[in-house]
């Protein structure tokens, strides 16, 4: 196989680890929601219990995936796009959230610019598919449907972050069954036994 395309698989592999993107949907919601001071998480404790929680979550999925699909190091390349990615995707993020608290618009710049930077992170990794587009159009239309008039910068803004985290999840368990189809459901050999894994 050629370096290009054992690079193509590795990016394919990296951006498509699906699951990793449930704990962090829901930091993005549990941030929301404590913002809002909604039940239990309006106490800082609770959110953090649910931050170290995530955390967890996160590292045993690397691990899962790891142990199951291997590992890969993305080309330098590939790094200092992601990189350089993620500093616009941050900005742009701010610039959303800043705006939606400076100005009463009708419009839910938060869940929009998030939106964008979904769309952002999944051409410059590995291309929109089917799914992203479907997801990221949904919570880039719930962002710019001029409904958002008179609810307030704070609530604009935090309802705005658990869209994006919604959003977050779905692709992610959409990523992780496109990954599955791309390199099949891994399989453990132990003893002379298979256990699929998906």
């Amino acid at each position: 196989m050629e370096r290009r395309n054992l690079e193509s698989a590795a990016a394919i592999y990296y951006y498509l680890r699906g699951l990793l993107s449930i704990p962090v949907g829901a930091v993005i919601i549990f941030a929301g929601l404590g913002n809002l001071e909604w039940g239990p998480l309006r106490h800082a404790w609770v959110f953090m219990g649910c931050l170290l929680a995530a955390a967890a979550a996160y590292l045993l999925i690397t691990r899962y995936y790891n142990e199951n699909y291997g590992r890969v190091t993305l080309s330098t390349r590939a790094q200092t796009k992601g990189a350089v990615a993620t500093a616009v995707s941050a900005v742009v993020v701010a610039g959303g959230v800043q705006t939606d608290w400076s100005l009463d618009l009708p419009l839910s710049l938060t869940a929009a610019s998030f939106a964008l930077i979904m769309v952002v992170y999944y051409a410059v990794g590995v291309g929109l598919r089917a799914h992203n587009t479907i997801i990221c159009g949904a919570l880039l239309a719930a962002g710019l449907v001029p409904v958002w008039g008179g609810a307030g910068a704070d609530s604009k803004i935090n309802l705005g972050l658990i869209l994006a985290g919604a959003a977050t999840i779905a692709t992610g368990i959409f990523d992780h069954r496109a990954l599955n189809r791309a390199f099949g459901p891994s399989v453990e050999l132990t003893a002379g036994n298979s256990n699929a894994r998906v």
